[in-house]
């Protein structure tokens, strides 16, 4: 992610964070994570025959290694106590503007989910993939998601694309091999990022290599699973006029790079996430047009019908909903797609005022004959990268699992927290192309090593 440029035009104008904390992020991100060139060998020796000793950040060879959460929380305090001792009008600012739970004078517990916000963006791919598992250890399956940001940001990310499309293969593959270095069980299956507005000034520039045949590279060779989109960056998911500094030329351009996309995802069966949430836009003028909307996907899946696409924070979680609000839209037009589905990443269930208001509102969602294909269509999810500056921010997966089981039932939350995923992602289905690539991933980087939740063929009987 172009981090100084997603929280300039990002995270300030959405009030994400404030400017204390947007200061204290740049503070701390100044440092840089790994890139490329740093990762790579990293990986390499994990995958190959060598003996990698120097598994985590931080640690000297002969030292003993440590949990990746252990790491984080060492690295948190050492970045709190630095900070302390070298700003420390800038932490407590930044404590003030953050609190709204532990009260206005605990600055430490206040400014450490900021810090350990912060501090996610600094670490390696691997290491952040260490502390993701590790805070969700009961979990099989896991589908981070790349994002292409950099267009609309005016930024530009330490790593291009394919290059993180390289080391995401390498660690996904590590998953496959059961070669990651910390105890897990984890698979890691990723999602590829795309920015059509990327694909049609990479052609306007004669570029050779385009964001699209990356993205198609990392599906059909890197094992990737699926694509993300994040139209609040500047375009809709169809039908794109001149907004804000899109022309009419580069709108109709768009339109011609999201056709060719989803004739492409729909006839080799990939699924789509796509942020449909009023947040995180690039510019007002893109909140403004409404582009994060459920509407732009509609008029793509009237197209399109078979294609695979979740939207993503469900139009977000609120304590009093309009009945024509984006999650109505979503669970109404369930009922006409087949594979329309939604996610409730980034959602602050920890708020007992919005969780309770919002499991009634699901509860009374399921039980409508127009909307109870939704309960089929919801699925567990996290934005986890945004949820390290939430309270109890590690209980995400626990808290919402318990709330919705409560709520709504054991077969509801069962289908919540993994079989609507796999039905998505078509990996219950043996006859999904989806499945077929992963299979044959499997077969070939990993043998007898395939997951249980990949459906197989049926034998056919003799």
């Amino acid at each position: 992610m172009p981090v100084r440029g997603f929280v300039r035009h990002v995270g300030l104008h959405d009030s994400l964070v404030s400017p204390a904390v947007a200061a204290l992020l740049d503070t701390i991100v100044q440092k840089g994570a790994p890139g490329y060139a740093d990762e790579k060998p990293r990986l390499d020796a994990l995958l190959g025959d060598s003996i990698f000793e120097d598994v985590l950040e931080g640690l000297a060879p002969a030292e003993k290694p440590v949990e990746p959460l252990d790491q984080l929380r060492l690295e948190v305090d050492a970045e709190l106590t630095d900070l302390l001792q070298r700003n420390p009008a800038l932490v407590r600012s930044a404590a003030q503007d953050l609190d709204t739970e532990e009260g206005l004078f605990d600055v430490t517990r206040a400014v450490r989910r900021a810090v350990t916000w912060a501090k996610l963006f600094t670490k390696s791919r691997l290491d952040l993939t260490g502390v993701l598992t590790s805070v969700y250890s009961d979990v099989d399956l896991f589908c981070p998601m790349l994002v292409d940001l950099g267009t609309a940001l005016g930024d530009k990310a330490r790593t291009t694309i394919r290059e993180q499309v390289i080391l995401q293969e390498q660690i996904s593959r590590l998953s496959m091999l059961d070669r990651l270095p910390w105890p897990t069980k984890a698979r890691i299956h990723p999602f590829v990022g795309f920015d059509p507005r990327h694909e049609v000034r990479a052609r306007q520039a004669r570029d050779i290599d385009t964001p699209l045949a990356v993205v198609q590279d990392a599906v059909q060779r890197f094992g990737f699973v699926g694509v993300k989109l994040y139209p609040p960056m500047g375009f809709r998911p169809l039908k794109n006029v001149a907004v804000g500094d899109i022309t009419p030329d580069e709108a109709s351009a768009l339109n011609e790079v999201l056709d060719e996309f989803y004739t492409w995802c729909e006839a080799e069966q990939v699924p789509i996430t796509a942020h449909c949430n009023n947040s995180q836009y690039a510019s007002d003028v893109y909140k403004n047009a409404g582009l994060a909307g459920p509407g732009g996907w509609i008029d793509v899946l009237s197209k399109y019908p078979e294609l695979h696409v979740n939207l993503g924070h469900f139009g977000g979680a609120h304590a009093v909903e309009d009945p024509a609000a984006w999650i109505w839209q979503i669970a109404n037009a369930a009922e006409r797609f087949d594979f329309l589905y939604a996610d409730v990443g980034d959602h602050k269930i920890y708020d007992t005022a919005l969780s309770g208001p919002y499991l009634d509102r699901l509860h009374e969602m399921f039980g409508r004959a127009t909307t109870e294909v939704m309960r089929q269509r919801l699925m567990y999810g996290t934005d986890w990268f945004m949820l390290a500056i939430h309270p109890e921010w590690e209980n995400f997966l626990t808290t919402y699992r318990d709330l919705y089981r409560a709520r709504l039932g054991p077969g509801p939350a069962a289908d919540f927290m993994g079989n609507n995923a796999l039905h998505f992602l078509g990996f219950d289905d043996h006859t999904n192309k989806n499945n077929h690539r992963l299979r044959d991933r499997y077969t070939r980087y990993a043998p007898g090593r395939t997951p249980t939740w990949l459906a197989r063929p049926v034998p056919e009987t003799p």
